[in-house]
């Protein structure tokens, strides 16, 4: 699309508009735009005409209008991030903005991987405690080096 402005826009129909609604507008707007019917600079309706086109070709194609609504979600998402992040920095320095993340939800995947870690997690603390126990060690166990720095201050306190 070499316009800025959005099929719909274009073609002057809201986006939640019918295949009818469409081919009317479309039928409107050739007309009025077409390069051998209107006053308009040959060029200029050339484009426009042109731009007419390529909107209902878009939009009344089922596929291609699905796939169409689905980008611009998601580039009005990025221009709403984007105002958000803006909104967010107006206080940092254009160096200071480069070193702001933005978090992105979790895939299916990574959600399925954690839940993997943890299960592995828990499995295997389990295991340590079973083996622990059945060879009959305690839980909490002193390491060496405190074990021999309490006994020698108990000698020191003794000698006293």
């Amino acid at each position: 699309m070499s316009s800025s402005r959005s099929y719909y826009e274009i073609l002057g129909v809201p986006q939640s508009a019918d295949a009818h609604a469409l081919r009317k507008a479309f039928r409107h707007l050739s007309k009025a735009l077409h390069p051998d019917t209107t006053s308009l600079p040959e060029e200029e309706a050339s484009i426009g005409f042109q731009e007419v086109c390529e909107a209902y070709e878009f939009l009344i194609d089922p596929l291609k209008r699905d796939a169409y609504d689905a980008s611009l979600s998601v580039n009005e998402y990025q221009a709403n991030l984007s105002s958000e992040r803006h909104e967010n920095n107006f206080n940092l320095t254009t160096e200071e903005s480069r070193f702001v993340e933005f978090r992105r939800p979790f895939s299916g995947g990574e959600l399925f991987s954690l839940l993997l870690l943890g299960i592995a997690f828990i499995f295997s603390l389990a295991l340590g405690l079973g083996i622990a126990i059945s060879h009959g060690r305690e839980f909490h166990v002193s390491p060496s080096w405190l074990v021999i720095e309490q006994t020698i201050n108990q000698l020191h306190i003794i000698s006293f």
